[in-house]
């Protein structure tokens, strides 16, 4: 196949999976967007995918990792990975290694697509696709870019995730752009046929998932304090400094300047008021100032404040529910600490959700909620209303907030998203917007009334449709990796052992 036309499927594939990203938001292109890779790689190309992807992954890095990203950020790089306060050039590098092993593996098929039958060439690229996006949802440490079913968090295929999890809208996505390339390329409709009835089923399937079913309502609200605790002039971060710093009265202003915005929230008739991430810089349950000042504003309020903490000396993060009463929860650790920055487990337990008067609340902290199974696991333990703090830039608070609003479609439970800036929100069961705060950079605070939620079926049965695709994908790779005179050797092995089993 000729260079030119490798490069070009590469080029459109990529840029169509760009549009289709949270970055732009046109999601449904995403179902269209492998069709030319697809069709390259039937064709012969063992390139075009690797190429398409590692294309795809710098579109959303290089103007997500501005000059100046990391200047004065709250946590220290354990090693000098930065370019003019930007890690641009090690995203740019490791996208390139990345799709480097992706060539040598020969990704998604893993052998040569002559080898394969119609069926083999529609099931293996869409178990493979959906492996990957499992295997980096589960061990990438940093914000999340790229896995194709966050593509569909703003649209109504979301709610499919319901049934097994969002990995089923990888699966489904790239089986028909591979079914679709079979058909143009080599003629063949059966596949196509045969995905698109499965696509057809699932959107039924979709429709008997009930969300918001127990009647219950809550009042809720995010905070959202329009700054940066880098932007170092502003008064209120003032013992932030590193000349002054002293992080039990950093702790002590920050909770007053938030207070009017809290205040505002219970007015306009929320009970459960969440806050960014790392608030507190002490934990309240042993700084008997900033307790103070956390019970009176709950009492006086009549709310239950969801204050998220960092130990810098620690590299720790938490979360603890200050309820109306003055009682100060167990804290919910945050549980993917970003070892590059220098965060740490510490003594890590699993996030458990605590009891909030009718509701019962799960944390997430920072990029908790990239991995769909640590909010599936809060819903498992009875969280009824999840709550996610964070501390995004601008380009990178899409991405957090359509991972905050796809959980919400999967689990049918509510989600209120707290930023510090950027994207602070609240989605209702199924994933429905309740309230969101203005974009761009905002002081404000979101307010509104969601649905409790009932679990959806991903709920029980956890990632299992995930791991099966990875070891299902891994089992059909092996099979056929082996050549046509291999298996004519075997298959009479085969048969002699099951006839001496037989005779035995």
């Amino acid at each position: 196949m000729r260079v030119s036309v490798v490069l070009l499927a590469a080029f459109v594939s990529a840029v169509l999976l760009w549009l289709s990203s949270p970055a732009v938001g046109a999601g449904w292109l995403a179902w269209i967007a492998l069709v030319p890779v697809a069709a390259a790689s039937l064709a012969g190309s063992r390139a075009a995918v690797p190429l398409a992807f590692t294309l795809y992954l710098m579109l959303l890095f290089l103007p997500a990792l501005p000059p100046g990203l990391a200047h004065d950020q709250w946590a220290d790089p354990i090693v000098p990975i930065l370019v003019a306060d930007s890690p641009i050039v090690l995203a740019a590098v490791a996208a390139t290694l990345f799709g480097l092993f992706l060539y040598a593996v020969r990704f998604p098929t893993f052998v040569p697509t002559e080898r394969l039958p119609a069926w083999a060439l529609v099931l293996l690229p869409a178990f493979a696709w959906t492996a990957l996006d499992l295997l980096r949802t589960k061990f990438d440490p940093s914000g999340l870019w790229g896995p194709l079913f966050l593509s569909q968090a703003d649209t109504p295929t979301a709610r499919a995730a319901g049934l097994v999890g969002p990995w089923l809208l990888t699966f489904l996505v790239v089986a028909l752009a591979y079914g679709l390339a079979l058909l143009i390329v080599r003629r063949q409709p059966a596949p196509f046929v045969a995905v698109g009835a499965l696509v057809a089923a699932t959107a039924i399937a979709t429709t008997l998932v009930t969300v918001g079913a127990d009647g219950r309502t809550l009042a809720v609200a995010a905070v959202q304090p329009g700054y940066d605790t880098a932007e170092f002039d502003r008064p209120v971060l003032h013992y932030l400094r590193k000349r002054y710093r002293n992080h039990e009265l950093a702790t002590r202003d920050l909770v007053r300047d938030l207070e009017p915005l809290t205040r505002a929230a219970a007015a306009r008739g929320a009970r459960i008021v969440v806050w960014p991430e790392a608030t507190a810089w002490v934990d309240p349950r042993t700084t008997a100032s900033s307790r103070a000042l956390l019970t009176r504003l709950a009492r006086e309020t009549g709310v239950a404040l969801v204050v998220p903490y960092f130990l810098r000396y620690r590299g720790e993060g938490a979360a603890i529910v200050v309820l109306p009463d003055g009682t100060l929860t167990s804290p919910q650790p945050k549980q993917r600490p970003m070892w590059f920055v220098d965060e740490h487990a510490g003594p890590l337990e699993p996030g458990r959700p605590v009891a909030v008067g009718t509701a019962t609340v799960g944390s997430l902290l920072g990029v908790d909620n990239q991995d769909p199974g640590v909010p599936r696991a809060l819903a498992a333990e009875g969280a009824d209303l999840l709550v996610s703090s964070t501390h995004d830039w601008a380009e990178l608070a899409p991405q957090q907030r359509a991972f905050s609003r796809l959980h919400a479609s999967s689990l049918g439970l509510p989600l209120v998203r707290a930023d510090w800036r950027f994207g602070s929100a609240v989605f209702g069961p199924g994933g429905t917007v309740g309230a969101e705060a203005v974009p761009g950079k905002r002081r404000t605070v979101v307010v509104t009334r969601v649905e409790a939620g009932s679990p959806t079926p991903y709920v029980r049965v956890g990632d299992s449709f995930g791991w099966a695709a990875l070891v299902l994908g891994a089992a059909l790779a092996a099979g056929f990796a082996q050549t046509p005179s291999e298996r004519r050797l075997i298959a009479p092995r085969a048969r002699l052992a099951r006839l001496s089993w037989r005779r035995s």
